[in-house]
C-alpha cells in the first residue's frame, strides 16, 4: 500500500506545482475530457438488487482472500484479505484488512460500494456491475469503480467467507 500513499503524495504535489503559475503568462493550458463521459460509470452501469442478490449466499463469518484496488492517478493495492462478512437485511458486508489498508464493501439493492481508509489516505467509492460472482463460500468479484460519476479505478476480490 506504500505505493498508493507516494501516489496520493505525487498528486498532491503536482496540483500544488500546477497551482503556482505566473498570471503573467497568461492561463495555463488545459486538457480537453471529451472521452470521460465515455469511459465513465453511468448510472445504469452501477451495481444494484442482481448484485445484492448474488452475494445474499455468502455465509457469515471469517473471509480471507486477496484483494486488488486500482486507483487511477493513486497506485495499486494488491494484498491479502483478513476480514468479516456479515449481512444485515438485503446488504451484505464485507469488512477487513489488506496490509495497512482498512476496507469495507456494502452491497445492497441500491448499489455497491467500496471504502478505503489507508493512513489517512480515504476513498469511496461505487462499484459498476461487472463480475459477482459466488461458489459456495467462494466471492469472485471483479467492477469498476466510480466518483462522482467519473472513472475511479477497478476493484477485485477473491474472498472465501465463514471460516
Amino acid at each position: 500500500m506504500r505505493s498508493l500513499r507516494r501516489g496520493a503524495a505525487s498528486a498532491l504535489l503536482v496540483l500544488a506545482v500546477a497551482g503556482c503559475t505566473d498570471d503573467a503568462a497568461g492561463p495555463a493550458p488545459t486538457s480537453s475530457k471529451s472521452t470521460s463521459s465515455a469511459s465513465g460509470t453511468t448510472d445504469a452501469d452501477l451495481a444494484g438488487g442482481a448484485e445484492a442478490e448474488a452475494l445474499a449466499p455468502l455465509p457469515a463469518g471469517p473471509a480471507t482472500g486477496t484483494a486488488v484496488l486500482v486507483y487511477s492517478g493513486l497506485g495499486e493495492l494488491r494484498a491479502p484479505f483478513t476480514g468479516q462478512c456479515s449481512h444485515e437485511g438485503s446488504t451484505t458486508r464485507i469488512e477487513g484488512s489488506a496490509d495497512t489498508a482498512r476496507i469495507v464493501l456494502d452491497v445492497t439493492p441500491d448499489g455497491a460500494r467500496l471504502a478505503l481508509d489507508d493512513d489517512g489516505v480515504t476513498a469511496t467509492s461505487d462499484l459498476s456491475t461487472g463480475r459477482y460472482e459466488v461458489t459456495g463460500s467462494h466471492l469472485s468479484l471483479r467492477a469498476d469503480m466510480s466518483q462522482d460519476g467519473e472513472s475511479a479505478g477497478s476493484a477485485e476480490l477473491e474472498i472465501d467467507c465463514g471460516g
